[in-house]
């Protein structure tokens, strides 16, 4: 980090042109705009780049060399990215370009041969875990220590930190938690104009104040992540850096519409990989899905996988092809870790990488069969893999009914927030009296039941389960495992159970 903050401050005095050299993801997206604009309160001459996730790929790009050679770049900074790109950093050492690493990825194998680097995994930093933003944000807490200046002006970034933090779905443990609980107050009150028009444009009236992870993941990174899937992701990075309401304004209406094809297109490839995989396993049950089609759009197959893995309780890979090579995006909920697998299939890959959850793949179309064969082969052979990939719902603690009152509810309250790694706590009811129960929503898929004892009774609400009012239409009492949440109605709120599932307390022979 000194030698980092070092060189940074002699690119200010030397007035060097500096470019931020992010990755087409809401990670790469907001490391790419917290650095840019941190740098930018001291130089004139920060540029940034961000690839084309299709003609470029992930990491420095030769394009991207084109640029800081067309823009005489003398020191690049990556964000996000870096970590493997061995013969690019040679390339811009060769011409006099320094590169400065800031990446969270796992290196593989040696370290590339950089200016310095700063990955949290490749040093004795305490906390392993950030996201690429959260890298940045340290690397620009340092730089303004030195140069002396508030840290407020940097804290006023958490909001982007909060962002790709809960995007890249790091462990929320640690300084990840501190960052993201100071990032979402900072969200919901954000000076930039760009995050105010899309607060405004989201789901705005069923997010949360105070904001919850789950808020983010679902309103806010989808539209933000869209560019980089099927758009152009500069487009973010010009959004969160705007100062401009009517420019805020119409990138945020783009996104929407972007947002709106990207499901169009994901559905549509979302009921051809369920027939495939359907099929496959008619003939044959898998004990991973490989599946292809050269009419997939390769920048949704990642979403279509994890729906893919959730209905068929299957580790899935999903494979784009075009032209004779095929872009894949693996997801798996198991146990087993996707890159120790794929290392053993690395003769029938042209690139691959990933952690346990999650893995992307560079495949030549011919081979894509033996890789379906051999990782299937692999899963059979190894009884140490546990391939087990049904969901499972774990129960912190079992609960009494009557202990659930305001108290406790604010003491877990103060766990926020939750996410990977710190996931809401999960209660047991034993026993719990059924006083009644019916079913809501416009087309009656979720059930709403009332426990405990006349007067003194709680309301839970059981999404997607309406049909398990087949099974406790005559119980008196019944098994429940939920989560604390607050029901807000008519201006009064109440404690309500979040019901994941239900069981019937009757013995049915």
């Amino acid at each position: 980090m000194t030698r980092t903050v070092e060189r940074i401050k002699e690119a200010f005095y030397n007035q060097e042109k500096i470019l931020i050299y992010g990755d087409y993801d809401v990670d790469g997206i907001t490391s790419t705009s917290l650095l840019f604009s941190a740098l930018s309160i001291f130089s004139s001459n920060i540029y940034y780049y961000i690839p084309n996730r299709f003609e470029e790929g992930y990491g420095i790009s030769q394009e991207g060399i084109k640029f800081a050679i067309k823009y005489h770049i003398s020191l690049i900074i990556t964000v996000d990215c870096g970590i493997t790109s061995h013969q690019e950093i040679k390339q811009l050492s060769d011409m006099d370009i320094d590169t400065i690493v800031t990446d969270h990825h796992e290196p593989l194998g040696k370290l590339p041969e950089a200016y310095s680097i700063i990955n949290p995994k490749s040093c004795e930093y305490s906390f392993k875990d950030l996201a690429g933003v959260g890298v940045a944000f340290k690397l620009a807490q340092a730089l303004f220590t030195v140069l002396e200046k508030e840290n407020e002006a940097i804290y006023q970034h958490l909001d982007l930190v909060a962002l790709g933090t809960i995007a890249d779905s790091v462990p929320l443990l640690g300084e990840n938690r501190i960052l993201v609980k100071y990032g979402l107050s900072r969200l919901i009150n954000s000076g930039k104009k760009g995050l105010i028009r899309l607060l405004e444009h989201s789901n705005h009236d069923n997010l949360s104040n105070p904001l919850l992870v789950r808020d983010i993941s679902f309103d806010l990174i989808p539209i933000l992540n869209s560019t980089g899937r099927i758009g152009n992701p500069k487009h973010a990075v010009d959004l969160l850096l705007t100062d401009s309401s009517y420019r805020a304004n119409y990138l945020v209406n783009e996104m929407l519409e972007l947002n709106e094809e990207r499901k169009t297109i994901t559905q549509k490839v979302l009921l051809e990989a369920k027939k495939m995989a359907y099929e496959i396993n008619l003939k044959d049950k898998q004990k991973i899905l490989v599946l292809s089609s050269s009419h997939w759009h390769p920048g949704v197959i990642g979403i279509v996988a994890s729906r893919i893995m959730e209905e068929f309780a299957q580790p899935v890979i999903m494979i784009s092809v075009s032209n004779g090579i095929g872009k894949g995006s693996g997801r798996n909920q198991g146990e087993f870790d996707f890159s120790k697998i794929l290392s053993e299939c690395s003769d029938l890959l042209v690139k691959y990488g990933g952690h346990q959850y999650a893995a992307g793949i560079t495949i030549s179309e011919n081979r894509i069969g033996l890789f379906r064969k051999k990782l299937n082969q692999i899963l059979e052979d190894n009884k140490n893999i546990n391939r087990h990939n049904e969901p499972i719902i774990k129960i912190d603690t079992l609960i009494a009914l009557d202990k659930m009152n305001w108290g406790f509810l604010n003491i877990i309250e103060k766990l926020r927030p939750f996410g990977p790694g710190n996931p809401q706590p999960i209660f047991g009811g034993y026993e719990f009296p059924l006083v009644s129960w019916r079913k809501v929503g416009k087309e009656e898929k979720h059930l709403k039941l009332s426990l405990g004892k006349k007067g003194s009774n709680l309301d839970g609400i059981a999404f997607q389960l309406a049909e398990r009012c087949l099974n406790i239409m005559s119980d008196n009492t019944i098994n429940v495992a939920f989560q604390l949440g607050v029901n807000r109605w008519n201006g009064k709120d109440s404690i309500q159970l979040m019901i994941k599932d239900i069981q019937s307390t009757v013995r049915r022979i």
